[in-house]
């Protein structure tokens, strides 16, 4: 169930009786309609090991229902960072996002260039952004071979606007880019000696190269 899409029809009822006894998913609850949020605290409420997950995107701040909702299940909740801060997961994403196929057909690849710039791009909407683009692209495009930069859409393919950087910033470029130059190119030892994570490197010199 995804509230992304529109309102999700007798949410109580399916929530009370889960088919099989299998989890339900309910994703973007910040998006439920305040009677649904209501209802669904109430079921929490009689029966507090019902079979449910549930995501939420921090956007403005949750109302009194939302609030309630993520208060009771802030004890088992899994922090899960933005899309924009782990643009190494986008390239095994866009497997799994793709839709199957058609029976003798390839599935969908990217040019290196496309990816670079899937990989800039913000994505203000994270993961469901990323699995709109690849459907959309997969169910419209009639070219063969992999996309093309050129058949991203515009934000993503003209990516974000240039910033000036802080100091600070400067600063960390410049001892980022020496260490890189010490270890002879060697992102693992660089990674190593700068007490990062290899993909916390890789997004610095990505940002640095689009800077």
């Amino acid at each position: 169930m995804d509230a992304a899409r529109g309102p999700v029809p007798a949410l109580d009822a399916r929530l009370a009786a889960p088919a099989n006894g299998t989890p339900l998913l309910l994703r973007h609850a910040e998006r439920l309609a305040q009677c649904d949020l209501a209802a669904l605290n109430s079921l929490l409420e009689k029966h507090p090991h019902v079979p449910l997950l549930v995501t939420h995107t921090p956007d403005a701040a949750p109302g009194p229902c939302l609030q309630r909702l993520l208060d009771t299940l802030a004890v088992h909740a899994v922090p899960l960072p933005a899309l924009r801060e782990r643009t190494e997961d986008i390239r095994e994403l866009l497997a799994d996002l793709a839709p199957a196929p058609a029976p003798g057909e390839p599935p969908l690849t990217w040019t290196l260039d496309a990816l670079h710039a899937l990989e800039r791009h913000p994505w203000p909407g994270n993961v469901t952004e990323l699995a709109l683009l690849v459907r959309s692209l997969a169910k419209r495009r009639r070219a063969t071979g992999p996309v093309r930069r050129s058949e991203l859409p515009d934000p993503v393919r003209e990516g974000p606007a240039a910033r000036s950087l802080s100091p600070m910033e400067h600063a960390e470029r410049t001892a980022v880019l020496e260490a890189l130059h010490r270890h002879g190119g060697n992102k693992v030892r660089t990674a190593a000696a700068l007490g990062i994570a290899r993909a916390t490197l890789y997004r610095k010199l990505r940002a640095y190269r689009s800077g």
